[in-house]
């Protein structure tokens, strides 16, 4: 079984921004559900991450929900493509990104 995040219709179509004072929907607001999402499922369970819909996805965004998880050791770098599956068919950029920013973190 997989958890499923559709980032367009859960959360934003155009999430942006670092932290919680740079508006309501940013990088440690993210990175907040993406631990609660983590905390409320098996171990075991992969977590697919949809950015299909979404307008705009920020850096900022992106490296501090993603690398957050890094640094904050909810997850190792070894263990985050085991547990997320990153989908971005309308950017590709995204996904990109998102692995380059883990793997810097």
């Amino acid at each position: 079984m997989m958890a499923t995040i559709n980032v367009a219709k859960d959360f934003s179509l155009m999430p942006s921004g670092r932290s919680h004072t740079d508006g309501s929907y940013t990088g440690e607001h993210f990175y907040d559900y993406l631990v609660r999402i983590m905390n409320s499922i098996p171990e075991d369970e992969k977590i697919i991450v949809n950015f299909d819909g979404i307008l705009s996805a920020g850096s900022s965004f992106l490296e501090q929900s993603f690398a957050g998880l890094i640094r904050k050791k909810n997850i190792t770098k070894s263990k985050f493509s085991d547990k997320f599956i990153i989908e971005a068919n309308d950017y590709p950029e995204i996904r990109e990104k998102i692995l380059r920013y883990v793997k810097e973190a």
